[in-house]
């Protein structure tokens, strides 16, 4: 199958490789890409051998990586000047280092990785490096500053990680693999600034990566907005009886790892009325590491449910 045009365009591409990377994998799945977290080798090859779905999608995750990337750190750059954030000079160059470093990545692990870290990293360098080197939290070898550093370090690993292996594998990775990432991350830049600044240094800079990798693999900022809009759509469609289930997160973010409130009993409303509707957000649950026990008993329900009234049975039980 080469279907290129099911590879989604710029903007939707970097949303759903943040938020809904494994509906991404089964998306470019569809679309004929066999290994949608591949390098940039395989993907070529795919194309060289007729699929045009490839090498649409290398364009377009090429195309962020050299452009977008390095014009939205410029433009960001200029934003916090303007602002009166002391920044070091030459984050322009670092943006197009960071794309450089992110297209070398992207021969030899994986071009969605390439795409994703060398992005990152590259905003995330006007705050890590030149804000810390400008003396925006202090001296540079102090605990402030390490902070910031390790925050950097461990909010860009900690998104993309779990984009990276959803990408590839088709759902989240596991939480004991995230942990075992999150020790690494703190680990290596232990080893790395105690020998080149100072111990203290290295310290802050450890535990707060190790922090801010959890936080953002978990994905725990977006958690507290995706309880707000569980108990909204619930309670909409509890009150007002318009149907509400297009609105839940689990269908537009693959990656929580904790359960949404009110979503079982959200789908008990619909159960009845809506069995195909409780049908896709039941499958949204299979794919969200926190909902997969929440999603799964309503996945029988509603096919109970759809027989019966195909059937002209009974309704069943809520």
């Amino acid at each position: 199958m080469d279907a290129p045009e099911q590879v989604p365009g710029l903007l939707k591409l970097l949303l759903l490789l943040l938020f809904r990377p494994v509906d991404l994998h089964y998306r470019l799945r569809g679309a004929g890409i066999r290994v949608p977290g591949g390098r940039i080798g395989q993907l070529w090859r795919e194309q060289a051998e007729g699929n045009r779905a490839a090498g649409v999608y290398v364009r377009r995750l090429l195309l962020l990586l050299v452009v977008g990337s390095p014009l939205t750190t410029g433009l960001m750059g200029l934003a916090l000047f303007g602002a009166g954030v002391p920044l070091r000079g030459g984050w322009g160059m670092s943006a197009l280092f960071c794309s450089a470093a992110g297209l070398a990545l992207s021969l030899v692990s994986g071009l969605a990785a390439g795409v994703l870290l060398g992005s990152l990293a590259s905003l995330s360098m006007l705050v890590g490096l030149h804000a810390t080197a400008g003396g925006a939290f202090g001296p540079i070898g102090g605990g402030a500053a390490g902070v910031a550093v390790g925050v950097c370090l461990g909010v860009v690993t900690g998104l993309a990680s779990g984009s990276i292996a959803s990408l590839a594998i088709g759902r989240g990775p596991s939480v004991v693999r995230v942990q075992v990432a999150a020790v690494f991350t703190s680990v290596i830049p232990m080893f790395v600034w105690s020998g080149t600044v100072n111990v203290s240094f290295a310290g802050a800079v450890a535990a707060s990566a190790l922090v801010a990798f959890l936080v953002s693999a978990f994905r725990l900022p977006l958690y507290a907005l995706e309880v707000l809009a569980s108990a909204v759509a619930y309670a909409v469609e509890r009150f007002t009886g318009r149907p509400t289930l297009s609105w839940v997160p689990v269908r537009h973010h693959n990656l929580s790892y904790l359960p949404h409130p009110f979503l079982g009993r959200h789908l008990a409303l619909a159960v009845r009325s809506r069995p195909a509707e409780v049908l896709a957000v039941a499958d949204a649950c299979l794919r969200s590491p926190g909902n997969i026990l929440v999603g799964w008993p309503w996945v029988v329900q509603a096919l109970e449910s759809a027989s019966a009234t195909a059937d002209g049975g009974a309704a069943p039980r809520s």
